[in-house]
């Protein structure tokens, strides 16, 4: 259970920045942030996966979502599947239940499954 608990410690630190953060893209626009530039798309000229996924997540917070999915689109599906995963495994150690979801939505395939998505979506974004 000691173990768990430090985990569990360790996602709330993890959501307390992702929080601090949010509220800092909330209040201050992505461009006006002195953030580098994507070294990805620097380097390419290509955007990769993630490109515009801060100022996404800026345009989401004011509820613009026809510009988050001008900029990202798979922005929104990989954020409610992160929010699932961390409900999952905040309730997995008190329900059977959550504890099979998570092997299954974070398991090996799971994981090929993602990867493959990511690369389909930065080559696909690109082409098209």
């Amino acid at each position: 259970m000691l173990a768990t608990s430090r985990h569990n410690k360790a996602l709330l630190a993890l959501l307390g920045c992702m929080l601090v953060g949010g509220v800092v893209l909330y209040l201050y626009r992505p461009e006006s942030l002195q953030i580098p530039r994507c070294p990805f798309l620097q380097l390419t000229g290509w955007q990769c996966p993630g490109c515009g996924s801060m100022r996404g997540i800026h345009a989401l917070l004011h509820g613009d979502i026809g510009r988050v999915l001008q900029l990202n689109v798979m922005l929104i599906p990989g954020l409610i599947y992160f929010a699932f995963l961390v409900l999952l495994e905040l309730s997995r150690s008190h329900d059977l239940r959550a504890e099979r979801l998570y092997r299954r939505f974070s398991g090996r395939t799971a994981s090929w499954i993602i990867f493959a998505l990511i690369i389909v979506w930065g080559v696909g974004r690109n082409l098209l």
